[in-house]
C-alpha cells in the first residue's frame, strides 16, 4: 500500500527548511525569513500539520548524553501466523526506536538503544520469548557513521 503523496509546493517547503533549522521560530520570523505574510505561513504550518506532512515538534536528543551508550540492531525471523501479533508487541517496547519489515531472510530489523551489555542482554532474552519469534541475529554497533533522526528538506 502506498501511500497518497500531498502536494507541497516551493512555499510549503521553504517553511519547512526554516522549521528544520529551528522548530521553535515563531509564525513571524518565518514570515520574515520566506517573504510570506504571517497569516498564510500560519496557514500553511496548520495544513501541512492536518494533512500529516508535519508529525509534530519534538526535541532532537542525544541517546548518548541520556546514558544510551549501546546501540543494537536485531535481525528476526517471525513464524507467519504470529507475525502481525510479534511486531504489535515489539513495536510498543520503549527501547526498540526503528522498526523495519523486509523482504529477504529476515522478516524484520529492530533497532534499539541501551544503557549497558546487561539491558542488551535483558532484551535479547525478552525477544526470544515473543510468542512468534523464530530466529534473531544481532548486530551491536561498533561506530556510528551517520545518525540522522528525521528527513532533511533539500535546499
Amino acid at each position: 500500500m502506498v501511500d497518497n503523496v500531498e502536494e507541497i509546493d516551493e512555499r510549503d517547503m521553504a517553511i519547512i527548511r526554516v522549521l528544520q533549522q529551528n522548530a521553535r521560530a515563531t509564525a513571524s520570523e518565518i514570515a520574515v525569513k520566506t517573504g510570506m505574510p504571517e497569516n498564510t505561513v500560519r496557514f500553511r504550518i496548520r495544513r501541512l500539520l492536518r494533512r500529516g506532512v508535519i508529525r509534530g515538534f519534538v526535541p532532537v536528543l542525544d541517546p548518548r548524553k541520556l546514558g544510551l551508550r549501546v546501540s543494537a540492531a536485531f535481525m528476526i525471523k517471525l513464524e507467519a501466523e504470529y507475525r502481525e501479533k510479534a511486531i504489535e508487541e515489539l513495536r510498543s517496547w520503549s527501547e526498540i526506536l526503528n522498526m523495519y519489515q523486509f523482504s529477504g531472510e529476515y522478516d524484520i530489523i529492530a533497532v534499539a538503544m541501551l544503557r549497558d551489555l546487561n539491558e542488551l542482554q535483558s532484551l535479547i532474552d525478552r525477544i526470544k520469548k515473543v510468542k512468534g519469534v523464530r530466529e534473531m541475529n544481532v548486530l551491536v554497533t561498533t561506530r556510528v557513521i551517520k545518525s540522522q533522526p528525521f528527513y532533511i528538506a533539500e535546499q
